[in-house]
C-alpha cells in the first residue's frame, strides 16, 4: 500500500500520473516504481494503452482516486479507439487494460498495429498549455488530448503542437518520463501550412476531441446504416443504397487535396475497388482508423456528436407518408391521404421513381428525388385515372360541357377527354352532337383565318395557328380539304442559272468579305464557313463551289489555316502588350490574351517563342504587314 500519491490533473494521460509519481517519490529505479504501482517489475510503460489497472488501483483505493472506469476513458486513449468497434471489441479491450495480457495484443486486435495511420513519434506538448499548468499546478504533464494521431492543434488554444524529446514507444519500456523532465521548447523552425489545410486539422482536431468527449452519450452499433443514409441523402448512392463509386471518390479527393490527405496518411487510388474510402462505405468487414471515420462524416457534414440522431433513419426521396391525392375529380385533392408508393429506378437517369396508388383509383408516378416542398404536388405520368375520374368526366360531359371545358376542370389534356368519352360504356356520350358545337366553333375560326390572310397558302396558314390545323386534320379532314384558301396561279418562272456570271458576282463578294475580315482589329477565324456566312451564300459555296472555280481558287488561296489563324493572334496579342507595357510581353500572358490552348503544334510554338524574343530585344517591326488583296 502507498503511503502517498499525487493527484490527477485534467486530461492527464495515465502514462503522465504515473511518471510524475516516480518523480516525487524520488526513486531512482524505473522498475522500483513498477513494483510499488503494480505489484510487479515486468509490466510496460505504454502510453495510450497502460495495463494492469486493476493491481495499480488496489494500491491507491485509500486515496478515493475517479473509478477505474473512469481513470480508462478519460485518461488513456481507450475511448478514441473503440468508438467505432463493436461491443464485443470494447470489452476486449476494457480486459486488456484492467488484467494485463500480451504485450502489443490491443494494438493487433484493434486494427491499430496494422493501420497505414501511424502514431506520432514523439509525445507532444502546447507551449500555452505548459505554462498554464506550471502556473496553475506548479508543473506541467502530458495531455493526453495532445496525443491523438493527426491532431496538429491544442483544442484550448487553437495553437500548433510540438514535438517534446520523449518517444511515444519508448525504448527503454519500463521507464515512465514525465513532462517536466522533458524538454518542451519550441522549435527554432515552424510548420506552416496553407489556409484551407490549417483549417482542415483545426477542424479534425475539434472533431477527435468531440469524439472522445461524446461517444460514451452514443451508443450506436451499425456505423453502415448511418453512412448508408448520409450518402443517399447527399446523393453520393442511389435510393437503393448503391454508392457512386467514382463520383464519390472524385468528390472526396477534390474536397481534401492530395496535400491534406497524404499528411493524415489517408491518400488513395481513385480507381482502385479496394481504397479504403470504398471499403468504408461498404459493410465494414475490417476495422477502420478513427480518423478515417472522422473524414468521411466531415465530408458529409456532420459532426460526431450529432450521430445518434441518424441511428435507424430510413432514406425517403419523395418523404414521409402519406403522401398527396392528385386526382382534381375526387373530394380530397391535394390532401395527404395516400399511402401506398413504390419505388422503382428510371432506366434513363438511374434516378428514384415513385408510383402513388390512391384508394380512388388515381395512379400517378414521378422522378425524384424531391428536392423541393412543391415537388410533392407534382405529377410526372398519369397511370391510371380511376372511377372517380371518369364518374366525374360523364357528369360533365351530360352537362354538356365542351371538351376543352372539361379537359381545364379535370386538369388534363383535350385529347385524353376525348379518348375516355370514345370508350365510354355510356352510350349517350358516344353521339356525335357533343362535338358538333365544338366542329362548327372550329370551322368558324379556320374560315376566319382564311379571310384575313387571303393570300396565303395552307403551309403559311398552318404557320400561323397550328393547333387549329391539327384539330382539322385529326378530326375534320375532309372538310379541310374542301375548304382551301383561294390562291393565285404562279407564274413559271425561268429558274437556269448564269453560272460564269454568279462565279465573278460572288468572287467580287468574297473578296470584300476577306478584305473586312483581315481588317477587323482583333483577328477572327477566316475560314469558307465565316467568309460564306458574311456575304450570306452559306449554302452556295458549301455545295456548289466546284461551279464558281474562279471563287473556289480565290478562297482556297486567302483563307487560313488554323495554324496560320493562331500565328496571327500571337502577332496581335504580342502587339497589344507593346503598346500597353514594352516591358511586360511574357509567354503566358501572350497565351492568355491570344486565346491559346496548352497544347499547341511545334511551328505556332516556334512563332510563339520568336515573335516574343523579337519583342524582348527591341526589334519589333514599326509597320505591321498585311495581306495584299487583289
Amino acid at each position: 500500500m502507498l503511503s502517498y500519491f499525487p493527484n490527477l490533473y485534467p486530461d492527464e494521460l495515465l502514462y503522465s500520473w504515473f511518471a510524475r509519481y516516480h518523480d516525487h517519490s524520488g526513486n531512482t529505479s524505473s522498475k522500483r516504481t513498477m513494483k510499488e504501482l503494480f505489484g510487479n517489475m515486468s509490466s510496460v510503460a505504454v502510453v495510450d494503452f497502460p495495463n494492469n489497472l486493476e493491481s495499480f488501483y488496489r494500491n491507491i483505493a485509500h486515496f478515493n482516486p475517479p473509478n477505474i472506469n473512469e481513470l480508462v476513458r478519460n485518461h488513456t486513449l481507450y475511448n478514441y479507439y473503440t468508438a467505432f468497434q463493436s461491443d464485443i471489441m470494447k470489452c476486449r479491450a476494457r480486459n486488456h487494460i484492467n488484467n494485463g495480457g500480451k504485450p502489443g495484443a490491443i494494438h493487433m486486435f484493434l486494427g491499430i498495429a496494422a493501420s497505414t495511420i501511424k502514431n506520432w513519434q514523439y509525445l507532444r506538448f502546447c507551449p500555452s498549455c505548459v505554462q498554464q499548468d506550471r502556473e496553475q499546478y506548479g508543473e506541467a504533464y502530458w495531455h493526453m488530448s495532445q496525443q491523438l494521431p493527426k491532431v496538429f492543434y491544442c483544442h484550448l488554444h487553437q495553437e500548433l503542437l510540438h514535438d517534446s524529446t520523449i518517444e511515444f514507444r519508448n525504448p527503454h519500456k519500463h521507464e515512465f518520463v514525465s513532462a517536466e523532465k522533458a524538454t518542451l521548447s519550441s522549435p527554432h523552425l515552424l510548420t506552416v501550412f496553407s489556409p484551407k489545410i490549417e483549417q482542415q486539422l483545426k477542424k479534425l482536431s475539434n472533431e477527435s476531441i468531440n469524439l472522445i468527449h461524446y461517444v460514451e452519450n452514443t451508443q450506436i452499433q451499425d456505423f453502415t446504416q448511418i453512412y448508408k443514409y448520409l450518402m443517399q441523402v447527399n446523393d453520393y448512392a442511389n435510393h437503393f443504397g448503391k454508392v457512386h463509386q467514382q463520383y464519390f471518390t472524385q468528390q472526396f479527393k477534390h474536397y481534401y487535396g492530395e496535400e491534406f490527405l497524404t499528411l493524415m496518411d489517408c491518400n488513395f487510388d481513385e480507381h482502385s475497388d479496394t481504397s479504403w474510402l470504398r471499403s468504408i462505405v461498404r459493410k465494414h468487414r475490417k476495422a477502420f482508423h478513427p480518423v478515417q471515420h472522422l473524414l468521411l462524416l466531415q465530408f458529409l457534414n456532420v459532426s460526431f456528436k450529432d450521430l445518434e440522431k441518424f441511428i435507424g433513419k430510413k432514406y425517403e426521396p419523395f418523404g414521409q407518408a402519406p403522401y398527396y391525392c392528385l386526382n382534381p375529380a375526387a373530394d380530397h385533392y391535394k390532401q395527404r391521404i395516400v399511402s401506398n408508393v413504390t419505388i422503382t429506378t428510371c432506366t434513363d437517369t438511374r434516378k428514384p421513381v415513385g408510383t402513388f396508388s390512391c384508394d380512388c383509383g388515381f395512379v400517378y408516378s414521378r422522378r425524384g428525388p424531391d428536392m423541393d416542398k412543391l415537388d410533392a404536388l407534382k405529377v410526372g405520368r398519369i397511370k391510371n385515372f380511376g372511377p372517380v375520374w371518369q364518374a366525374k368526366l360523364i357528369q360533365l360531359a351530360t352537362r354538356g360541357l365542351s371538351l376543352y371545358s372539361i379537359a381545364q376542370v379535370l386538369e388534363c389534356d383535350y385529347a385524353t377527354v376525348k379518348k375516355y368519352i370514345s370508350n365510354s360504356k355510356d352510350k349517350s356520350l358516344n353521339n356525335k352532337e357533343l362535338l358538333m358545337d365544338l366542329r362548327i366553333q372550329k370551322e368558324a375560326e379556320w374560315l376566319k383565318l382564311i379571310e384575313i390572310y387571303s393570300d396565303y397558302t395552307v403551309t403559311q396558314l398552318r404557320e400561323i395557328n397550328s393547333a387549329l390545323y391539327a384539330w382539322h386534320y385529326r378530326n375534320n379532314r375532309s372538310w379541310l380539304t374542301e375548304n382551301p384558301p383561294r390562291t393565285t396561279m404562279k407564274v413559271a418562272v425561268n429558274k437556269r442559272v448564269d453560272w460564269e456570271k454568279r462565279d465573278l458576282d460572288t468572287l467580287h463578294l468574297v473578296k470584300k468579305a476577306i478584305q473586312k475580315l483581315y481588317a477587323i482589329e482583333k483577328p477572327v477565324y477566316v475560314n469558307k464557313s465565316r467568309v460564306a456566312k458574311k456575304i450570306g451564300q452559306l449554302s452556295l459555296l458549301e455545295k456548289l463551289l466546284d461551279k464558281l472555280p474562279q471563287t473556289k481558287v480565290y478562297l482556297n488561296k486567302h483563307i487560313e489555316t488554323r495554324e496560320q489563324f493562331q500565328i496571327r493572334r500571337i502577332k496581335w496579342a504580342c502587339r497589344k502588350l507593346y503598346m500597353e507595357d514594352e516591358n511586360n510581353i511574357v509567354t503566358w500572358k501572350v497565351r492568355r490574351i491570344a486565346g491559346l490552348r496548352n497544347k499547341l503544334s511545334n511551328v505556332v510554338e516556334i512563332a510563339l517563342e520568336n515573335e516574343i524574343k523579337l519583342y524582348q530585344q527591341g526589334e519589333m517591326q514599326n509597320e505591321i504587314k498585311t495581306m495584299d488583296f487583289w
